[in-house]
């Protein structure tokens, strides 16, 4: 089974990266056969979805060629977002724009908020309400909100940071893990070729 990770912010370095980096070990540490991709978008630096995408030149050629075949190979994602002014980054929202060929179609997703602060549940309810149209990945009703993420330390977390979130987040990757592996019979009966969007 493999599992895209997506650490989606416009920082280098950023704390959703160090997040992304710790569910990436942690899957491993539950399951070691999975396979794992991984992508952080600030270092990717996509462009803006265009037109020019369909022509598959410069970055939409080889690099981003690479990226959709892994999502298309694909059988669950964890989108790793910060709260930027109480939205979803636009990397995130660019990301669904760009996937327009079925690399999320009907496998789950699980999206991990961030925040520096006490905030971190709007990015989770514009993903659940705006992203699925004609991706239609299937966000799985689980989420995973990381407050005061400078303190985020598996084992020694600061302060503001309860010792249950480690075991809730086992708890949900397992359970994310589940319905990867339950969802691929239903792809079977997935049309594309005649309902490739939603209505």
């Amino acid at each position: 089974m493999k599992v895209s990770i997506i650490s989606a912010s416009h920082r280098h370095n950023s704390q959703s990266k160090k997040v992304s980096e710790f569910i990436f070990h942690n899957l491993l540490r539950l399951h070691s056969n999975l396979d794992l991709f991984s992508i952080d978008l600030a270092e990717s630096s996509l462009p803006l979805w265009s037109p020019d995408k369909k022509n598959g030149e410069g970055i939409w050629g080889e690099t981003w060629s690479s990226i959709s075949e892994n999502f298309n190979n694909s059988d669950g994602f964890i989108l790793i977002v910060p709260e930027y002014g109480g939205m979803a980054t636009p990397a995130a929202k660019n990301l669904f724009l760009l996937c327009g060929n079925g690399e999320f179609s009907h496998k789950p997703g699980l999206i991990v908020s961030v925040s520096s602060g006490n905030g971190g549940a709007y990015p989770i309810a514009e993903l659940r309400s705006s992203s699925y149209k004609n991706t239609h990945i299937m966000w799985i009703p689980e989420n995973i909100i990381i407050r005061n993420v400078e303190e985020f330390n598996p084992g020694s977390h600061g302060k503001n940071i309860p010792d249950w979130l480690d075991r809730r987040i086992d708890y949900v990757l397992n359970l994310l893990l589940a319905y990867a592996s339950n969802m691929k019979p239903l792809r079977e009966k997935v049309n594309r070729k005649d309902f490739g969007n939603g209505m």
